[in-house]
């Protein structure tokens, strides 16, 4: 008895040391394969797998004597272990690709085939061998394999992901396509996994080939075949990832009235579409939803999400006038007057009151209609934070500075480490830039640059760069209060009196560092004015005149963007081109690379 726990206390403290030699020998043989030092490295390789019966040290033993052109003594090793494990189909193919890479094709495809008679009629042993072949790169054979193992096994739906990542390796994009099609027709539940791997494939298809492969073939399947409607799904989809909003609303709509299901593909429609800013597209979905009236489980979801997308596309058009706020808040207003729960329509209510205050002056009115939300005992403590939060840029838009400061402080205190406690963390900062308070302002924004919370910490560091950037060589921050004070009237949305002010910034402090941040904060003035003209020249200014400050790039793509906007497709295209030479590290190289490339391909077509 005291023998047997000696022995085992003794092998309890053999097994670390052998362990850690092991690993060590197998660091050794994967440096001296890589260094191509195949006769040291298949020796080490050898004696791992007589230890370990690892396989993945015997293929490397067998491509070590490969590299070497000993194919005599791989052959012996591969037999030897064949005789060893005779249903071990893996040593099988090893023995076909010796054969190969000696150059006796013949005698490769024999035992190629030889181990494909000999599979035991089993799923995993048919996987196991074509998997094998592939990595061999016989991925003919590896085909082959899996078509015959789907007539052994009496189960025709088998293998078609498989086979068909064959054919996309090999870029054979028809008959991967034809195969996913067929894999769709006897498993319709694996749609999302189909999606997911021609997702994949159309990202790698550089030529764009796939697309028109995968259309034209999906759309046979929706006309030809009698059970059409995974078919129509996976076009859908298909349209949903080109961005043909178009194509997608018809589809989604039929899809809905063949199942049935209360409008669920269009309400999936049309939130991709307003992310897209395929804006109309979105209002035609939810107008269809909205008809359905209340029986559809989608009809309040969707009511929100109609005057949301309304209010986005207003926000990106550059020529909405007051008029067309005035139907979105009468639109707000008519939702609000028959909503029964506030609760599950907070952010809802905080675009309305942005819109009345900011858009529309309707500041009093604004501020009761927020106050009563605050008064209410069932909208939960986060949704009043936010609400606070609007009351609070109201109350700054009134020049109700230190009331602003107040409700910010309040929302900072209760909701600290979060992000609605960091937002108005920053709003009391810029209040302090607001007022001239420079140093107080920085140090507030220098402590945000951590947040969790990426666009938070952006406008910290942005506002804090520039505060630096330009109170460093002037003691008196008389440059700098002036230009905080602009900012605040275009805060407060009286653009003639900043705009007056800015013009006077360039007399006032001649050649001043600022100079770039004013003629950007003129160009967002003409800009807000539909005054398109002026607002391009006036980035013009910044392009030329200040090429190596840190706005030259985002003017050069604001200006781009612009020029777009009014079919001046080639100036756009030069801009795009500059930001891509001259600025290759801004932040917009990746997007102006992108537009550019779009502009020549259709220049081109």
């Amino acid at each position: 008895m005291k023998k047997s726990l000696l022995y085992l206390l003794i092998l309890c403290l053999l097994i670390p040391s052998l362990s850690f030699a092991q690993e060590r020998n197998s660091q050794l043989a994967y440096r001296y394969y890589r260094d191509k030092e195949y006769k040291a490295a298949s020796s080490i390789f050898n004696e791992l797998y007589q230890t370990t019966k690892s396989k993945t040290y015997f293929t490397y033993y067998i491509t070590c004597l490969l590299k070497l052109e000993d194919y005599s003594k791989a052959e012996k090793s591969v037999k030897r272990e064949i005789r060893r494990y005779p249903n071990d189909r893996l040593f099988q193919v090893e023995l076909g690709y010796i054969y190969k890479t000696s150059g006796d094709a013949d005698k490769a495809n024999k035992q190629y085939r030889k181990t494909i008679s000999n599979i035991i009629p089993n799923k995993r042993e048919y996987i196991t061998v074509a998997n094998a072949l592939r990595g061999k790169r016989e991925f003919e054979l590896a085909i082959e394999t899996y078509k015959k193992g789907r007539l052994a096994l009496k189960q025709g739906h088998l293998f078609h992901f498989e086979i068909a990542n064959i054919f996309m390796s090999q870029r054979n994009f028809k008959l991967m396509v034809d195969e996913y099609l067929k894999a769709l027709k006897v498993t319709p539940e694996k749609l999302p996994q189909i999606q997911g791997q021609l997702q994949s494939a159309l990202s790698q298809n550089i030529n764009s080939d796939l697309n028109q492969i995968l259309k034209s073939k999906l759309l046979i399947q929706v006309q030809t075949s009698k059970n059409n409607l995974i078919y129509k799904e996976l076009l859908l989809w298909y349209y949903t990832q080109k961005k043909q909003f178009e194509l997608a609303f018809s589809l989604a709509q039929s899809i809905d009235f063949i199942k049935n299901n209360d409008g669920e593909k269009l309400m999936q429609l049309a939130k991709t579409a307003s992310i897209n800013k395929s804006y109309h597209i979105a209002q035609k979905c939810y107008a269809l939803i909205v008809a359905k009236g209340t029986k559809s489980k989608y009809y309040s979801i969707a009511l929100i999400g109609n005057l949301e997308n309304k209010h986005q596309s207003l926000e990106a058009k550059f020529d909405t006038k007051p008029e067309n706020w005035e139907n979105l808040y009468k639109d707000y207003s008519s939702y609000f007057e028959n909503l029964k729960s506030m609760n599950q329509s907070i952010k809802t209510l905080i675009r309305y009151a942005h819109l009345s205050a900011f858009k529309l002056g309707k500041i009093n009115k604004t501020k009761l209609v927020l106050q009563a939300a605050l008064e209410n005992r069932n909208i939960r403590h986060s949704d009043k934070a936010s609400i606070k939060l609007e009351l609070a840029d109201i109350n700054l838009l009134d020049n109700k500075k230190w009331d602003a400061i107040l409700l910010y402080s309040q929302i900072e205190q209760k909701n600290k480490n979060n992000p609605i406690g960091y937002e108005a963390k920053l709003k009391k900062a810029k209040v302090s830039y607001y007022l001239g308070e420079f140093d107080w302002a920085k140090a507030q924004l220098d402590a945000l640059k951590g947040s969790t919370s990426k666009l938070i910490a952006n406008d910290a560091l942005d506002l804090s760069q520039l505060i630096s950037d330009n109170t460093t060589l002037d003691s008196t921050y008389s440059a700098m209060t002036y230009f905080a004070e602009a900012d605040f009237l275009i805060f407060q949305n009286k653009t003639d009196s900043a705009k007056i002010k800015l013009d006077g910034f360039f007399k006032a402090f001649p050649g001043h560092s600022l100079s770039d941040e004013v003629h950007y904060r003129i160009y967002e003035i003409y800009n807000s004015q539909q005054l398109y003209k002026e607002a391009i020249d006036e980035l013009g200014i910044i392009i030329k005149e200040h090429p190596y400050e840190n706005l030259a790039a985002k003017a050069l793509y604001t200006q781009a963007l612009l020029f777009e906007s009014q079919n001046r497709i080639n100036e756009s295209g030069d801009n795009y081109k500059k930001i891509i030479v001259d600025y290759p590290e801004s932040i917009y190289s990746v997007e102006a690379r992108e537009k550019y490339t779009n502009i020549r391909n259709k220049h081109n077509n």
